[in-house]
């Protein structure tokens, strides 16, 4: 029979042995969760994540713009837009523009609004077979207008069976045309139409001292192809803008002294559509504002700015021509008619600067 004591360590050999299988089971339960953990741990961080459908940019809706109104003025430079879409230029740029007589800010001013650089006798030039006891200009009519002068005024004789430019009257035996020298209207006309060619935004104003008909006068324009370019205006209708006569083609307007004896829609009779001062000063101390011929109830105004004494004053011109004495006498006559000089005719436009004081006159 076994010894006591002998059974007590088998008991405790038991006990050590059966912690020992704990011991190791817990260790073994212990490792296999961080196994599990470390390959649940190893899916989840080389799964790839699921990303979310890309949504594609959708375009912006733009509506077409409206296009714009071809007879309107959208950029206030007095041209329509559909005139500047058809010639080039920007319709929604004001500095795009072209230049109406050199300057933009003119395009917008009616005629009536407008002061005018303007030539007395433009015809009777040295250089254009005129002698010292008819010349009230030295340079022709295109370097006048070059020059920047936009009214021309021209004497017309009949004189050996044509129109001619003459400077006189008929108080003497011998023709005006005869004594003063002469040339061609024909050719006046021609020269014109040279410059209008050439310089596509003028507008200049014709003013005729006529002694033949109306219709010696259309024939001349005629057959120089001069009256395609005529403006017609209506008596008493406002007048156009000078963008408006440069979009109409029709940048030529002709009065005549005399009325006609056909109806001719683009030949104007000054007395109806103007008021003059006085013209035939012998010094410039009698200068006035009166207003001695024509229509006071019109929009425009002539204001004759020369010496006669008795003949065209060279040297007189050299003082009136003054811009000072321009711009004062100008001012002046503003006053007192309530609206300014439209016209302001000169001889020897040369002598001082009639270009320069009507600028100033403008605004500019």
């Amino acid at each position: 029979m076994p010894h006591k004591a002998d059974n007590l360590s088998i008991l405790d050999a038991l006990r050590v042995t059966m912690r020992k299988v704990a011991g190791l089971l817990l260790v073994l339960m212990m490792l296999g969760s961080g196994i599990v953990g470390c390959l649940q741990s190893s899916e989840i961080a080389s799964s790839d994540p699921i990303s979310e459908p890309l949504l594609e940019d959708e375009p912006e809706y733009e509506p077409e713009p409206e296009p714009l109104d071809r007879n309107f003025d959208h950029d206030g430079d007095g041209f329509t837009t559909g005139w500047e879409l058809d010639n080039g230029w920007d319709p929604e740029d004001i500095i795009s523009s072209p230049a109406c007589n050199s300057f933009r800010e003119l395009c917008s001013r009616g005629v009536n609004e407008t002061v005018w650089a303007t030539t007395h006798n433009s015809h009777a030039s040295y250089d254009r077979n005129h002698n010292i006891l008819s010349v009230s200009q030295r340079t022709n009519i295109t370097a006048q207008m070059q020059g920047g002068i936009r009214v021309i005024n021209l004497d017309v004789h009949e004189y050996n069976n044509q129109s001619m430019l003459c400077h006189g009257g008929y108080d003497y035996p011998l023709h005006p045309c005869f004594i003063s020298g002469n040339w061609p209207l024909e050719d006046a006309f021609l020269e014109v139409v040279s410059f209008l060619e050439n310089n596509s935004f003028a507008i200049l104003i014709i003013t005729i001292e006529s002694y033949v008909t109306a219709q010696d006068l259309e024939n001349a324009s005629d057959s120089t192809q001069l009256t395609p370019y005529f403006h017609s205006q209506e008596l008493g209708s406002q007048w156009p803008t000078l963008a408006t006569l440069i979009e109409s083609g029709k940048r030529v307007i002709l009065f005549s002294q005399d009325r006609p004896e056909i109806d001719i829609s683009w030949y104007h009779y000054d007395g109806d559509y103007m008021a003059k001062t006085h013209w035939a000063y012998n010094d410039s101390a009698y200068f006035t504002c009166e207003l001695t011929r024509g229509n006071v109830s019109s929009p425009l105004r002539w204001l004759d700015h020369f010496v006669t004494d008795p003949l065209s004053s060279e040297s007189a011109s050299n003082s009136t021509n003054q811009v000072p004495v321009v711009v004062e006498r100008a001012n002046n006559c503003t006053q007192e008619w309530g609206q300014v000089p439209n016209f302001i005719a000169v001889d020897f436009w040369g002598q001082g600067n009639i270009v320069l004081a009507v600028e100033s006159l403008n605004g500019f």
